[in-house]
């Protein structure tokens, strides 16, 4: 758990300069806040002692609950999400699945399983994959390393590495490239998303 977490805050500090103003800002930032939930949430799972692991449950269903209701951020905890996620805005976030490392999803981005009595499982999610504002990302699909997903772009197959997903539903348009996302979490804060087109 603190290990993740600690990628975590890294991802999120590293736009912020002095150690006051980075560690205000990051702990008041809404995605970062969920993260934190999320991961403590994974912990609680796994402990065994009973007593202290019903404490720790139940502290965390009051702290999610708290995390939807204020924020609109709700993050499954039986997905399994590596370190470095980022979540960048505020609100309408729902995620389902499992994530690789160094993941950035926008706000209004749904990650998970088909409605409708339709499920057949959901997304496993490469590193490196940014997800666009109002994206998403349905059923039982693979998407690769170093993807991006364009802005309400709407995944319903396959997306192979280093591709850019766009439209509805998605295509693979271009070669792409999130490595060093938004907001990169493993090198100066200067790089942002970078793409390269092959002709």
């Amino acid at each position: 758990m603190f290990d993740n977490l600690a990628v975590d805050y890294r991802r999120v500090a590293s736009k912020n300069r002095g150690l006051f103003k980075r560690t205000l800002l990051t702990l008041t930032n809404y995605g970062f806040l969920a993260i934190i939930v999320y991961r403590f949430g994974r912990f609680a799972n796994r402990a065994s002692i009973p007593v202290v692991s019903h404490l720790l449950k139940a502290l965390y269903l009051i702290s999610k609950t708290m995390i939807e209701v204020l924020f609109g951020i709700s993050i499954d905890v039986n997905s399994t999400i590596g370190p470095g996620f980022y979540i960048g805005h505020f609100g309408c976030i729902v995620i389902h699945g499992d994530l690789g490392k160094g993941c950035s999803v926008g706000q209004g981005v749904t990650i998970g399983s088909k409605g409708a009595g339709k499920s057949d499982g959901w997304p496993s999610i490469g590193d490196n994959v940014y997800i666009g504002a109002g994206a998403k990302v349905i059923g039982r699909v693979r998407v690769g390393n170093n993807v991006v997903i364009g802005a309400n772009a709407v995944v319903i197959h396959d997306v192979a590495d280093n591709m850019l997903a766009v439209g509805v539903p998605a295509q693979s348009r271009s070669k792409a490239s999130s490595e060093g996302g938004v907001n990169p979490w493993d090198g100066p804060p200067a790089e942002r998303l970078r793409h390269r087109v092959e002709a």
